[in-house]
Order: C-alpha cells, then sequence, then structure tokens
C-alpha cells in the first residue's frame, strides 16, 4: 500500500507541469523572433505579424488569460487532489468526515434564518428610535 501510494505521489509530482499556465509572449520576452511559415504569411497571420509594435503589445482580450479557481488550482487539478486524499484516508475516515460535514451543513442551514431575525430586530429597533425623534422634535417645535 505504501508502495501504490509512492508511486501515485511521484506520478502527481512528475506530471504537476502539466498544469501550469502557458507562457504568453515568452518569445518576445526572450528577444526571439518567431519564425515564418508558408502558412503564416496569407490572411489573418500575415495581417497580425505586420502590425504596428503598439498594437501588437496591447492586451488582445480577457478571453486567453487562464483563471484559476482555488488557490491558483482549477478543477480538475482539485479532483485529482481529491481523489489522492481518498486513498491516502481510507474509507472509515472518509465516512466520520462525511458525517462532520453532514452535521455543519445542517448547523449552516440556520444562519440564513437568524441573520434574517437579526435584520428584523434591528428594523424594529430602528423604527422605535425613528418614533422617538420624531415626538422630540414634535415636543420642540411646539
Amino acid at each position: 500500500m505504501k508502495s501504490f501510494i509512492a508511486i501515485l505521489v511521484a506520478t502527481l509530482i512528475g506530471g504537476a507541469s502539466c498544469f501550469a499556465p502557458n507562457s504568453f509572449g515568452a518569445h518576445r520576452a526572450a528577444g526571439l523572433a518567431p519564425t515564418t511559415t508558408f502558412g503564416d504569411v496569407q490572411g489573418m497571420a500575415y495581417i497580425s505579424s505586420n502590425q504596428p509594435i503598439s498594437v501588437r503589445n496591447q492586451r488582445r482580450s480577457v478571453a486567453p488569460v487562464q483563471t484559476m479557481s482555488l488557490f491558483g488550482l482549477g478543477g480538475p487539478e482539485l479532483v485529482i487532489i481529491l481523489i489522492a486524499a481518498a486513498f491516502l484516508l481510507g474509507p472509515q475516515k472518509l465516512a466520520e468526515l462525511g458525517k462532520e460535514a453532514g452535521k455543519m451543513a445542517g448547523e449552516l442551514k440556520e444562519v440564513p434564518k437568524e441573520f434574517q431575525d437579526g435584520l428584523a430586530e434591528g428594523e424594529k429597533q430602528a423604527q422605535e428610535l425613528k418614533k422617538e425623534i420624531a415626538a422630540s422634535k414634535d415636543a420642540e417645535t411646539e
């Protein structure tokens, strides 16, 4: 079992570079000119390669930027981590953690109700304070 875990960890660590985002514009930063082929001198590639430097250096769009969700990790990475954690913890520990998560979810259902009750109480106090202020202003004007 320990050898299986060691092999699994080694495999995950070795393949971690596949989750690194691409380096956009690395050839520009290195000072290397991109090579052109026959296909590059036609169509949009030709137009984009003959643009002024100021236009080429502008940010194109938000679309090619890779966004990660949790701590810089995307969905597939989180799934792999969860599967590895499931292998490491075992079925008994997972059952205990599931029960604890269920209890916490039940407790979290009460939070919005308590929040609404607190808002209602605060609104009631604000209305009473508003009435007191209005009554004191009426007493001062008379």
